[in-house]
């Protein structure tokens, strides 16, 4: 066994310099199939570790991590081999498994680096690009990988060695497509990949019913009434396994129904395994359907449609979707801002509830439009980093702010107050900044309403603005 783990720290040592791209030779690796399941071994358990650190607590191990792991070490066999015969060199089909194996662990060990800092997986912009640098860096490694495996280096070697390579990363580019992307641990917002019940959004009685569901909720809008000024309001819940987000959407609905006089005018989308017959499914398709017939029924000059954005942030930077095994579009601030756009809804409120919503003011704001999010540009919502309820901006601005003040700035103020005694109590820095943008055009539209209020016209807003 000394031996082995002896060959096992020089095939790092060489890995080390392959995936640094110094010089290094085939000899300087110890090929056999004792050091094949070690460096398997020792990939599976930096997995192991990562996962750990990406999930959120309370943490639960699950062999379901396994499934991916084999099913990569399966295709990198399989890969090897086939690349062995084509190139008429036996040896390929043990050498080039223990040479890539031996050269990715540092790869590997970066790519979790993020997660020790942020766990939950809500990173900055220039986080997520460096994930397509560490993909191109795997797939030199692989290229590399063959080309050093090769003895002697056949006729367009580095040819050989490039298409190897791609096929080497196949678990990159299609393993998604024949195995779940199961971790090896379990945070307390991770949910399994399907529904445990037989019922799914891809069941055919779900279809079915979705096809009416949305039509039913749509055909039902109250039209705008003339010379009145009329909100309407949507929710849009894509991630709502968790069944926070679930309960936040409907009880933002109820405030505003039972408040601020959207009853008849107001739609809830969202995706929870306990609403699949009952709400229509909170896709970026729903949402269009959604925006294009409510900008039919009102009147673009005098009514106002609100926004309500609640959902995780994905690793794309956009909202995440989910709704298994359903594969659905992820909606960033530039797709919504077209959404709103082709709808030919003028007056916006949008409230984006998200892990990073902060970017979504910028792309949004206009002289038409209020923006409130529960994070600045580039932060990080209190909830984020697991010690709290994701959705507790949603609650506190909708349950507590508008469901007791008599303004949307009076609502925010509450909001944003609440959410700093939330953070200071529990230790939790940076703070988030909650941000309120109003377009002067839209302060101006608010003071006018007002004015309506006090006339018994309308009595909903009353704010200046502030940005």
């Amino acid at each position: 066994m000394h031996y082995a783990l002896v060959n096992l720290l020089r095939n790092l040592g060489a890995g080390l310099r392959l995936c640094s791209f110094r010089r290094v030779s085939p000899l300087d690796f110890r090929i056999d199939y004792v050091q094949q399941l070690l460096l398997f071994a020792l990939s599976a358990a930096i997995d192991i570790a990562g996962d750990w650190f990406r999930a959120l607590p309370p943490r639960d191990f699950s062999w379901l991590g396994a499934g991916p792991e084999l099913y990569a070490a399966g295709l990198l066999l399989l890969t090897a081999a086939l690349i062995a015969i084509g190139s008429r060199q036996r040896h390929l089909a043990l050498a080039i498994p223990v040479i890539a194996l031996s050269s990715l662990p540092l790869v590997q060990a970066i790519h979790y680096i993020p997660y020790l800092m942020r766990p939950g997986g809500e990173f900055p912009e220039v986080l997520v690009a460096a994930e397509y640098v560490i993909v191109l860096w795997i797939l030199l490694i692989l290229v590399r990988s063959i080309a050093v495996s090769f003895t002697p280096m056949p006729t367009f070697g580095w040819l050989r060695a490039i298409g190897g390579g791609l096929l080497l990363a196949a678990p990159i580019w299609v393993g998604g497509a024949f195995i779940a992307s199961e971790p090896w641990w379990r945070g307390h917002q991770d949910e399994p990949a399907m529904p445990t019940t037989d019922m799914n959004a891809g069941a055919e009685a779900v279809l079915a019913a979705q096809s009416f569901l949305l039509d039913h909720v749509l055909d039902t809008l109250d039209e705008e009434r003339s010379g009145q000024t009329d909100l309407y309001f949507v929710t849009f819940a894509p991630n709502a396994r968790d069944d926070a987000f679930r309960t936040d959407a409907e009880a933002a609905q109820k405030v505003l129904n039972t408040r601020w006089n959207t009853d008849g005018r107001s739609v809830v989308l969202v995706n929870n395994p306990d609403t699949l017959l009952t709400a229509p499914f909170a896709t970026v398709t729903n949402l269009r359907e959604t925006l294009n017939q409510i900008g039919d029924l009102i009147d673009p000059e005098d009514d106002v449609v609100m926004l309500y954005l609640a959902s995780t942030t994905a690793a794309s930077g956009k909202l995440a979707a989910a709704q298994p095994p359903l594969t659905l579009v992820e909606l960033g601030p530039a797709g919504l801002k077209q959404l709103l756009e082709e709808s030919g809804i003028k007056w916006r409120i949008i409230v984006v509830s998200a892990c990073d919503s902060g970017r979504f003011v910028q792309a949004l704001q206009d002289e038409y439009t209020l923006v409130i999010t529960d994070t600045s540009a580039g932060g990080s919502a209190f909830g984020c980093g697991g010690r709290a309820p994701v959705t507790s901006f949603g609650n506190a601005f909708f349950v507590e702010g508008l469901g007791k003040a008599n303004s949307f700035e009076a609502a925010f103020g509450i909001a944003k107050t609440k959410m700093a005694e939330r953070e200071q109590a529990a230790g939790y820095t940076p703070a988030a900044q909650p941000q309120f943008v109003m377009g002067a055009e839209m302060a101006d539209k608010i003071k006018t309403l007002r004015k309506k209020g006090a006339s018994g016209a309308t009595a909903w807003l009353s704010a200046v603005p502030r940005g």
